[in-house]
């Protein structure tokens, strides 16, 4: 298999699941691309899941204004 593409281990380990069914629900759920194929194994690119993990680290750098602003007393 191509560097290009996640391990079937890897996305078991991604998806914490075995079944492809799920492994294709999760990927789903954490907005990662993939392409199931002919046995309906997800194929995963590897730069997919780069980005996904740098843009939750940008999201994650970022103060809530509006958290802050409710927890601080009136």
């Amino acid at each position: 298999m191509s560097e290009a593409w996640l391990t079937t281990e890897e996305v078991t380990e991604l998806t914490d699941c075995s079944r492809r069914s799920l492994q294709c629900s999760r990927l789903a759920e954490m907005g990662i691309p993939f392409q199931p194929n002919y046995a309906g194994r997800p194929l995963v690119e590897r730069s997919a899941v780069l980005r996904h993990k740098e843009r939750a680290l940008k999201k994650s750098g970022k103060p809530n204004w509006d958290a802050i602003r409710a927890a601080q007393p009136t």
